[in-house]
């Protein structure tokens, strides 16, 4: 079965020093000092929607990150990286957007690629992201796929996600 593989990473390499997220075991992916990925299949109908609200939203996101507030930081993006059959979607710490394009650094080490690693730059055209998100005075702007794997947490699990976090997610 093809799936969408994510990282569930917010704020770059942020999240990579916390405790692993035990909230869906049977989809999830733990490993030491990196976030933990889960495994979504393509047809999962919570998580089109999260992507189509993101790209909805994109001319936000550009604006905020063309012109921050003195409050908002973390800006980053989720792009698919395509490698021969394997496609994984990775988070990208922000640099510059100019000519339609965002240039930043991979924010975690991709689970099943191979010639793309934590810290690589890239180059992504906007028609190509999945997510976008930062943090205006500690809450969660965006991250519209980390709420949709948040939902499919039990109550317990998101609990102790939300203990993890250097921002709050509101709904």
């Amino acid at each position: 079965m093809r799936v969408r593989t994510m990282a569930l990473m917010a704020l770059g390499t942020a999240l990579s020093a916390v405790a692993p997220v035990h909230a869906a075991d049977e989809n999830a992916v733990h490993r030491a000092g990196q976030p933990d990925v889960f495994m979504v299949p393509p047809e999962d109908a919570r998580m089109s929607e999260a992507i189509a609200r993101a790209r909805g939203s994109i001319e936000e996101f550009i604006a905020a990150f063309g012109r921050p507030a003195e409050r908002q930081r973390s800006f980053a993006i989720k792009v698919p990286v395509i490698e021969g059959t394997q496609v994984e979607e990775v988070w990208v710490d922000l640099e510059t957007f100019a000519n339609g394009q965002f240039t930043g650094h991979i924010a975690n080490e991709p689970l099943s690629l191979h010639r793309v690693h934590l810290g690589d730059r890239i180059v992504v055209d906007r028609e190509r992201i999945r997510d976008w998100m930062y943090v205006d005075r500690g809450r969660l702007v965006g991250g519209y796929t980390i709420r949709a794997l948040r939902l499919a947490m039990s109550e317990d699990a998101r609990k102790a996600f939300d203990a993890t976090l250097p921002f709050e997610i509101t709904d």
